[in-house]
């Protein structure tokens, strides 16, 4: 399954047809060959590589609000298996 993460445009280089993306700290180059009026500072979904939509304030919002709850959740899952390995072995 691919999804497709929402991040904002930090830079853009229309020479190239590239944009410059912050996901949350962490910078990602893509594709803007589906955006081309695209602007710095407004939030796109990023899929394969490519900015595939343009997000509102507000849908970015809930959707930047539901990946930190998504990934919440996975830390605590990762945190439940790495005790129970280490009581595992520790038995």
């Amino acid at each position: 399954m691919c999804i497709a993460a929402p991040a904002q445009v930090v830079e853009i280089n229309k020479e190239d047809c590239l944009l410059y993306v912050d996901f949350g700290g962490a910078r990602q180059q893509a594709k803007m060959d589906l955006l081309p009026d695209v602007e710095v500072g407004e939030y796109v979904l990023i899929h394969a590589g490519y900015a595939i939509e343009k997000l509102s304030d507000e849908a970015a919002k809930e959707s930047l609000e539901a990946w930190e709850e998504l990934l919440d959740i996975l830390e605590e899952e990762d945190m439940e298996m790495e005790k129970a390995r280490r009581e595992h072995f520790n038995q």
